[in-house]
């Protein structure tokens, strides 16, 4: 009678064992989630363009390889979206925790002129430290914006000379082999950009 009962606590560990090996099976060929950020396939925006960066090195995406790389337009006289949105980024990074020093943030220039390496240098390093500001030339920002498919328009304000710049505020999301992965808009939740920047950290 102890036997056939021993055998019947075996035989339901045994089924159990077998039924939970099965839910693991199945979970493990489950799709990934889908990201927060819109998921992008198959677009190489920005591949091969060289910007000087603050210090007069010419960068290229490909130079970022092996990090998640985040690409974003603006200027540092942008009253707004630009001081916002890199304020939420520095959020992000931290957000990242062990995986931080992943991520690299690049911030474009779309004002040259006026944007010095020295002041564009200084305003995105007191973001973080880690941020990375690039200035194009002048005469090569309109070909800099178009390879990114964005927007950079200048508009004058009152008669004294003066203007500001209305600009794509799109964030252009790179994985760690160079592949552009995400497109995301600057309004995206901290901790949902977090959490898409963190899933492309850890591939």
């Amino acid at each position: 009678m102890a036997s056939r009962r021993r055998g019947r606590a075996i035989a339901g560990l045994q089924l159990a064992t077998a039924v939970a090996l099965a839910a693991l099976s199945l979970a493990a060929c489950a799709p990934p989630p889908p990201f927060n950020a819109t998921e992008v396939k198959g677009i190489d925006y920005g591949r091969g363009i060289g910007i000087p960066d603050t210090e007069g090195r010419v960068r290229r995406l490909e130079d970022f390889k092996g990090e998640v790389t985040l690409v974003f337009f603006g200027f540092t006289r942008c009253p707004d979206v630009c001081p916002t949105t890199l304020l939420r980024l520095r959020q992000a990074r931290a957000a990242l925790g062990p995986d931080a020093g992943k991520l690299r943030v690049l911030l474009v220039s779309v004002d040259p002129e006026r944007d010095t390496p020295a002041v564009l240098g200084a305003y995105v390093k007191n973001f973080d430290p880690s941020f990375v500001g690039l200035r194009p030339e002048p005469a090569q920002l309109e070909a800099v914006v178009k390879a990114f498919h964005a927007i950079a328009v200048k508009v004058p304000l009152g008669d004294g000379g003066d203007y500001t710049i209305d600009h794509s505020a799109t964030l252009y999301v790179y994985d760690r082999a160079n592949r552009m992965r995400l497109i995301a808009q600057p309004d995206l939740p901290v901790t949902k950009l977090a959490d898409d920047l963190r899933r492309l950290a850890r591939e």
